[in-house]
This record gives C-alpha cells, sequence and structure tokens, in this order.
C-alpha cells in the first residue's frame, strides 16, 4: 500500500512466501497494486521463495474450477507451512535465523523453534527505524493506512491490530539481524 516493498529486500535473507498467500496478493491483475507485487516478487527470486502447500494447491484447483475459495485460505498455508518437515521444518534444520512477517496481531506459534523470530509488519518497520534503515516507521505506516496514491482502492485501508508497537518476538537462541547494506532508504 506503502510502495515501499522494496524495504523487504534490505533484510538481505532469503523471504519466503507461501503459495496461497501469493495467489491472495497476486490473484487479481486487473488491479494496479496486485500488478505490481506479483512483478516485485517474480522479479525478486531470489531472494523471494514461493514454497507450494496443500492449502495452496486446493485453492488454486478452486479458482481454475470457479469453487468458492476459503476466505483464511493465506493462513490455513501458512500454518501448513510451519507444521510441515518440507515446509518450515528445511529452513530451521539449519539452525540459521528465521523470521516470519505477518499481520494478524493475534498470530501465536506453538512449539515455536529456537531460531524463528515473529515480525508484525508494523514491528519491521520499526525494527527497520531503529537500525536506521528508514527515518520513520509512522510515515510508512500512515500511507498503508491512508494512501495517497491514486490507484490505491479505499477499501485497501486497513486497520492495524498491533499498532503502536508492532510484534517483534525474538527468536529463543538470541539471533539477531543488523543490516549490511547503505543507511538510509528515504
Amino acid at each position: 500500500m506503502a510502495d515501499r516493498l522494496a524495504l523487504l529486500l534490505t533484510l538481505d535473507m532469503r523471504l519466503v512466501v507461501v503459495d496461497a498467500v501469493y495467489d491472495e496478493l497476486t490473484s487479481d491483475l486487473s488491479y494496479p497494486k496486485e500488478r505490481a507485487v506479483k512483478a516485485f516478487i517474480d522479479g525478486n527470486q531470489p531472494p523471494f521463495v514461493i514454497e507450494s502447500t496443500e492449502i495452496g494447491e486446493q485453492e488454486r484447483e478452486k479458482r481454475r474450477t470457479g469453487k468458492k475459495l476459503k476466505k483464511n485460505a493465506g493462513e490455513l498455508a501458512i500454518v501448513d507451512f510451519m507444521t510441515s518437515d518440507e515446509g518450515l521444518g528445511k529452513y530451521v534444520g539449519a539452525g540459521d535465523p528465521v523470521a516470519i512477517l505477518f499481520e494478524d496481531a493475534g498470530v501465536r506459534i506453538f512449539n515455536k523453534p529456537p531460531n524463528l523470530h515473529l515480525l508484525s509488519t508494523v514491528g519491521l518497520l520499526r525494527g527497520l527505524e531503529r537500525v536506521g534503515l528508514i527515518p520513520s516507521a509512522d510515515d510508512v505506516i500512515h500511507e498503508m493506512t491512508h494512501p495517497s496514491k491514486p490507484d490505491r482502492r479505499p477499501a485497501d485501508t486497513r486497520i492495524f491490530t498491533d499498532l503502536p508497537d508492532g510484534v517483534d518476538d525474538p527468536a529463543a537462541i538470541g539471533s539477531t539481524w543488523q543490516p549490511t547494506g547503505p543507511r538510509l532508504i528515504p
């Protein structure tokens, strides 16, 4: 919404998107925002990786046959990914820090691997401000909640359930991340 997808690339790490979430973000290519998201993710592989899930496969089949889609397919696909050894297991098994970026402040992970960080979008923006990568998280959040671009629908504005600070649940092993590139992105 804020036209700041490039901030994700400052993380300098693999960025995994589950298939059902990718499909939700890019399903209406008549809409400029969804075309932009698709072009951004597709044009940045790597670091973006689209991971398949059973839920995502089921929803794509429904879309092909014109059946009604699940309202919470993205969330279910994330659960599918997180509970599968072929999903999250292959990333956390390496012992490297792993971060999950989510939108719902009510997200809770049971049996959270020790190297897994949980970040909401607001939490990520606050962290990017803290390390000097953006001058103001509040400016980006304001643009997300009050878009000024003419191709953003009023229905796209949303209420963040994690304001004012966001969710930043660090990994149990205490791994951290610091930027390696340029410091300030306007």
